[in-house]
């Protein structure tokens, strides 16, 4: 009974353990790396959206309008 192998040791059946690990890896620095920014930029979001939400209030609040109320 023999067993064919390849010339690097390996029997040839899927992914090497090394590769699994350096995808593993590769997924692990990506979410790291991504992580802290959209954490960042949905801060950043949040407090342009309130900067545009007022803008909009004061253009509401300052525009002229001829058939609205008035205030006496």
């Amino acid at each position: 009974m023999t067993t064919s192998t390849n010339p690097n040791g390996t029997t040839g059946n899927g992914i090497g353990f090394w590769k699994v690990l350096g995808i593993i890896a590769v997924v692990l620095l990506a979410l790291a790396m991504v992580g802290p920014l959209l954490k960042g930029l949905f801060w950043i979001a949040l407090f342009g959206l309130a900067i545009y939400g007022g803008w909009m209030l004061y253009r509401s609040r300052s525009a002229n309008r001829p058939n609205g109320p008035t205030s006496v």
